[in-house]
């Protein structure tokens, strides 16, 4: 896996729930966090880069 989107999911996928278990006590509320956070930093990163190359080009 070389290519930043797919890192860019992986380390996503590795923070979530390392970040949930740290923040959340039951496993129901853990789960909701580390998808939406997740979601965050996927979804802020690919919004992040289209507004740069937008700003850029």
């Amino acid at each position: 896996m070389t290519s930043h989107l797919g890192l860019l999911i992986l380390f996503a996928a590795l923070v979530a729930p390392v970040f949930a278990a740290l923040h959340r006590d039951d496993l129901q509320t853990g789960l909701w966090f580390a998808a939406r956070l997740f979601g965050a930093l996927v979804g802020g990163a690919l919004l992040l880069g289209w507004v740069l190359y937008l700003a850029f080009n």
